[in-house]
């Protein structure tokens, strides 16, 4: 009888210790998530601030320079220039447009070493749960 007083402690001693380890799993997983989210806030900052500098600095140099090829232009080549201009710009936007979409498409999926390591967690976890089963029932036997 002595032997089945000792099982509940011990049991109650490994459930609070399986709560404290998955707790501390928990937290470290949050905090890599918040990092996570921060470098990919921080990244898209970035690509906004670059993508806005882009189209104030850029539009204004390119208009200030078409303006002054087009009134360099002879009055009657003036709107085949500005044709020509048209087309340039639009086939650069297509340009700019492929390369954001390029990189939008190549970056890492969102939260991807947190989620590894939530995996690697859970299997762990089911390795050591199988285990203490194995344990508990080889106990009984």
């Amino acid at each position: 009888m002595a032997e089945n007083t000792g099982q509940p402690p011990r049991l109650f001693a490994s459930l609070r210790q399986l709560a404290r380890t998955a707790l501390a799993m928990a937290h470290t997983r949050l905090a890599l998530a918040g990092v996570e989210l921060e470098e990919e806030l921080q990244r898209l900052i970035g690509l906004l601030l670059n993508l806005l500098g882009l189209l104030v600095f850029g539009l204004a140099g390119i208009l200030i320079f078409t303006l002054m090829l087009v009134l360099a232009a002879d009055v009657s080549q003036r709107v085949a220039v500005l044709a020509f201009f048209a087309a340039l710009y639009l086939g650069l936007g297509g340009w700019f447009w492929w390369r954001i979409r390029r990189v939008l498409a190549t970056r890492p999926p969102f939260l991807q070493a947190t989620l590894a390591e939530m995996a690697q967690d859970r299997d762990t976890l089911q390795a050591a749960s199988a285990s203490s089963a194995q344990q508990v029932k080889d106990g009984h036997e």
